[in-house]
């Protein structure tokens, strides 16, 4: 316990605190499972059944019936405690809405689990095996009952399942706590993600959401008709494999077929061969290869099968928004996952995915006009949106990182490095076009530039040759020009190895990075330290170590990300952790987006500092509210916060623009 109080001591948080549990009604029809906590709470079949606490002041726990909770609720100084919770998308919402009382500090133990390792299971139930704890119970006796329907033993059985959580809620927080790295930072961040959640500022356009989801459905009609099929046609795997086949047949091809346990006898019948079905997953490179077929029936078939995949489920988010809002009488809340990626990064929540709201793409459901509608659900009622994003920020820091100092430098002083890099590819001048150009000028400074960017931002991380020819044929733009043989792979590989050969410092940051990583994975007693070129040694760095098998990287920030399980083969070499194959691209991509995600991180609270709500980030991307009428003066405010950093982000070449609009865009 005295370990725990000095970090939140340290971190300026008050060192008494209180774990919480409520215990509510729920039955098959209704609970947590089917819906979200704003529905279910603000639902009229909701009870609170009692409330478990452990409290540090008393070093003890115990367990309220439903009588007895409002009063313990108000008797609390809950600006003068450190709520600690299971999940803070729940018991703290229960306290706003049907007490009253949202506490100033609230740490979820569920956030301190994500930032050890975001993709392992954060359930009480998962983690209390994860850390040798007792056996958490289960609800299933309790299901269906009101407080009133109890018996005494019922209600005695609820309280000792209750007492059992708020134990392991206590010892998993004891456990989690030392681990957050950067405590100071990470505990006001996650508590800045919940109070978003719990205090919602945006409001949702309910006519818009009528009018999306009805073109929606239009569209995925329109789609199945352009191939002659109905929608349950386009989506049946046997209708469709058929109708693919007459098209690939009709070009001399076959469907891509992959091992299949049960494929049906229909199915075996139609691919002619057993133990086999088609290989149409959006994993399956056949499947990707046909999505950029030559053949536009190909083409076409491949669209809807998409269109019919994926549309209906961001139908289904407009429809899980509407319900939402409608249960926040109109204002929709901002429900992101802290730490939702190894990086660090924030996830989209409540499956509504607000972090990918009108996803932009080069194909498919991301490139049709009505998903950028989807943003515009998001309104700030009477207010504005203050919308700024932090100019391509993964390049800027990689430059940095890497030492490219030509490139640190284009940035810095604002040269086009676009037009720079196109220009070298092409030999001629390359410049980003104005509407005083020539048609046909502006076309082809347009194609060139853009080939210049696609390498700049797509290609630091070791993207090859065969996946960049894959992304310009998935361009519907691009593809004409592959097909027409004016582009080809030799093109492409050239523009490759021009990138590496120019800014040969990335490419050696790759080198650097895995050699290291590799030695105190190899060599648990090694150390190694990376410090940022042009930093002085008490300046920007990265620190490698390797802690029982688990390679740690500190950041400048001083925040930690963690492999698990680090291994290296015997025979290939290949390099690996707990999630998958590791090199000196991913290790770089991993840390470039660490470092992006901790300015956004400085970035929020600063902005929060400054008098500006920020109500919603994405990526590199961060939305304040406030009054019209202060809304220039305030954009101005933002963009120099988001241009400049902390101390130890010093020489990065930082960019941002943004935007004053009544609905949310890009």
């Amino acid at each position: 316990m005295q370990k725990v109080k000095k970090i939140l001591q340290l971190a300026g948080w008050p060192t008494s605190y209180i774990v919480l549990d409520f215990e509510t009604y729920y039955d098959k029809e209704y609970s947590l499972t089917s819906t979200n906590a704003w529905e279910y709470i603000a639902d009229e079949r909701f009870e609170v059944l009692g409330l478990g606490f452990w409290d540090s002041g008393v070093s003890d726990c115990g367990y309220l019936e439903q009588p007895n909770v409002r009063k313990y609720i108000e008797s609390q100084d809950w600006d003068n405690v450190t709520a600690v919770v299971q999940n803070a998308q729940f018991d703290p919402l229960i306290m706003k809405l049907k007490y009253g009382v949202i506490p100033k500090y609230i740490i979820d133990i569920k956030h301190l689990a994500a930032h050890r390792d975001s993709r392992m299971s954060h359930r009480l139930k998962d983690l209390a095996e994860r850390f040798g704890l007792q056996a958490k119970g289960d609800t299933v006796d309790f299901m269906g009952l009101r407080y009133k329907d109890m018996t005494d033993e019922q209600r005695q059985a609820i309280a000792e399942y209750c007492l059992n959580d708020i134990d392991l809620e206590r010892k998993l927080f004891e456990i989690l706590l030392p681990k957050l790295t950067n405590p100071a930072l990470e505990l006001t961040v996650a508590m800045h993600t919940t109070q978003m959640y719990l205090t919602p500022r945006m409001s949702f356009d309910f006519e818009l959401a009528d009018e999306l989801e009805s073109a929606m459905q239009g569209f995925i009609g329109e789609a199945c008709a352009k191939v002659g099929m109905t929608k349950d046609e386009v989506s049946g795997d046997l209708s469709f494999t058929a109708a693919l086949k007459a098209a690939l047949e009709a070009v001399g091809e076959s469907v891509p077929v992959k091992p299949h346990k049960r494929p049906g006898k229909n199915m075996t019948a139609l691919l002619g061969r057993p133990g086999v079905g088609p290989a149409l997953a959006k994993t399956d490179e056949e499947s990707q290869k046909l999505e950029v077929h030559f053949d536009p029936r190909v083409r076409a078939l491949m669209y809807a099968r998409k269109v019919v995949g994926s549309w209906p489920n961001h139908i289904s988010r407009i429809q899980k928004m509407r319900r939402i809002a409608k249960a926040c009488k109109g204002t929709l809340p901002t429900i992101l996952n802290y730490y939702g990626s190894h990086t660090g990064r924030w996830s989209g929540g409540g499956k509504i995915n607000q972090q990918n709201l009108g996803a932009r793409g080069r194909s498919g459901s991301g490139s049709h006009p009505l998903m950028g509608k989807m943003r515009e659900l998001l309104t700030a009622g009477e207010d504005v949106f203050l919308i700024c994003d932090s100019a391509q920020i993964e390049a800027r820091i990689l430059a940095w990182l890497a030492g490219a100092t030509d490139l640190v430098e284009g940035f810095a002083q604002g040269r086009d490095v676009y037009s720079q890099f196109a220009s070298k590819l092409f030999q001629a001048k390359v410049y980003k076009p104005s509407d005083r150009d020539p048609a046909p000028i502006k076309k082809l400074m347009s194609l060139r530039r853009g080939f210049g960017k696609d390498a700049i931002l797509g290609c630091g991380y070791g993207m090859g040759p065969t996946k960049f020819f894959m992304r310009c044929r998935e361009n519907p733009d691009l593809r004409p020009l592959f097909d027409s043989g004016q582009y080809d792979f030799s093109f492409v590989d050239g523009l490759i190895k021009l990138y590496r050969y120019t800014h040969a410092a990335i490419p050696n940051f790759w080198q650097t990075i895995e050699r290291m990583f590799r030695i105190v994975a190899q060599f648990p007693s090694e150390k190694y330290q990376y410090n940022v070129p042009g930093a002085p040694m008490s300046g920007a760095a990265l620190t490698l170590w390797n802690c029982r098998g688990t390679v740690n990287i500190q950041l400048p920030s001083s925040r930690v990300l963690f492999y698990p399980h680090v291994s290296i083969a015997k025979g290939d070499g290949r390099l690996r952790y707990h999630h998958g194959d590791l090199w000196g691209g991913t290790l770089t991509e991993n840390i470039v987006q660490a470092i992006a995600r901790d300015l956004l991180a400085y970035w929020i609270l600063e902005c929060e500092k400054a008098g500006l709500p920020v109500v919603l980030h994405v990526h590199d991307e961060i939305v304040c509210i406030c009054s019209e009428h202060l809304a220039k003066d305030n954009l101005e405010v933002m963009l120099s916060i988001m241009e400049s950093g902390p101390g130890w982000a010093a020489g990065i070449p930082l960019a941002a623009e943004g935007c004053i609009s009544k609905t949310y865009k890009k």
